[in-house]
């Protein structure tokens, strides 16, 4: 059975799950799809000669339009682009589109192909995933800070002598509170770091020592589970370069708070620094417990934890991806159940 080229073009358009829209040279529809009529709530009949600008965009303005901007102007493909339409109805929504411009036999452009899905709903909730962490944490700062502030005129006496056993919970809930406090905080830090206000104010930063002063702030930890240090880095290596220090000095400790909590008893860990030219790159190499290969993928992923046991808020390695992102450099990890992971981070060494 032979099935003509016209035949497969009209079963195939008709059963896309996305809406497919063909204009010719000028921008005129020419074809429209069963799922392009739900999404722009047009029939096929109402929009095959009208300009795809105007009757979807609502304007004359090429530029508000991938279809005319890449496929008509430009002859060239793209993915994944967002942009605004309106329907029949008026609404405005998003849709993310897929362009790509057509030529002929002869290798003459006739017209644009691009098809297109609705993601309003799916940026609505992007939206308020991202305004309702912060709300939530900021809501909760100032009564957890009050009740701190409450527990420490307690804890001082100022208010009276309190029994042995009345201290203990005390300090027990300090402890629990300040524990709250640090999850709020990254709640905030992280909100911030999505909603890409975070740009690194950049200055000297000496990585080396602040490596040094970070492994002796770690050292107490590791002595107790007697967990060998040692820090390698190049001859002659000059070791200033221009980052966000408070933001990397973060990262430095968040890489070597985690391996010192993974870290088993009489293990090692080293931290090496690497000369690459234009960028330094930092090593944490522990002989830990690893990383399973099921959790690699998303090991810096936002609230993601390898261990229902885990503490924390689950967003240290994300932000520590969002610093090291911002500042132009890449973080990754290799792990070996068993025997132990690397943590990798690379830092341009100057502006760029």
């Amino acid at each position: 059975m032979k099935i003509e080229e016209c035949q497969i073009y009209e079963i195939v358009k008709n059963n896309l799950p996305v809406g497919f829209t063909l204009v010719d040279e000028g921008g005129m529809i020419i074809d429209f799809n069963s799922q392009a009529e739900v999404i722009t709530g047009y029939q096929k009949s109402e929009v095959l000669g009208q300009s795809h600008l105007e009757i979807l965009h609502g304007t004359t303005d090429t530029e508000t339009c991938p279809l005319f901007r890449f496929a008509l102007d430009k002859k060239q493909q793209t993915a994944a682009v967002e942009t605004n339409i309106k329907q029949k109805s008026g609404e405005i929504i998003t849709i993310v589109a897929s362009i790509a411009p057509i030529f002929d036999e002869d290798q003459t452009f006739v017209g644009g192909i691009e098809l297109f899905r609705d993601i309003t709903e799916i940026k609505k909730l992007e939206r308020e995933r991202k305004n309702i962490l912060p709300m939530f944490a900021h809501d909760m700062k100032n009564p957890v800070i009050t009740v701190s502030g409450f527990l420490s005129r307690l804890l001082s006496g100022r208010l009276g002598s309190l029994t042995e056993p009345q201290l203990n919970y005390l300090h027990i809930m300090k402890d629990e509170l300040t524990k709250v406090e640090d999850l709020i905080s990254d709640f905030l830090e992280f909100s911030r770091f999505e909603a890409t206000e975070y740009k690194p104010l950049k200055s000297a930063f000496n990585i080396e020592e602040a490596i040094n002063q970070q492994i002796e702030i770690i050292r107490p930890d590791a002595d107790k589970k007697d967990i060998r240090i040692s820090f390698e880095f190049p001859d002659n290596f000059v070791p200033v370069i221009s980052v966000d220090g408070k933001m990397i000095e973060r990262v430095i400790a968040n890489l070597f708070d985690n391996t010192i909590k993974y870290s088993p008893y009489n293990s090692s860990i080293t931290i090496k620094i690497t000369d690459w030219n234009l960028e330094v790159l930092i090593q944490v190499i522990d002989t830990g417990i690893g990383i399973s290969a099921e959790h690699l993928p998303y090991i810096f992923d936002a609230f993601y934890r390898v261990s229902r046991d885990s503490e924390g808020s689950g967003l240290g390695l994300s932000i520590a991806k969002a610093i090291i992102g911002a500042h132009g450099g890449k973080i990754w990890v290799k792990s070996t159940p068993g025997e132990g992971s690397t943590f990798s981070f690379t830092l341009p060494k100057g502006e760029r």
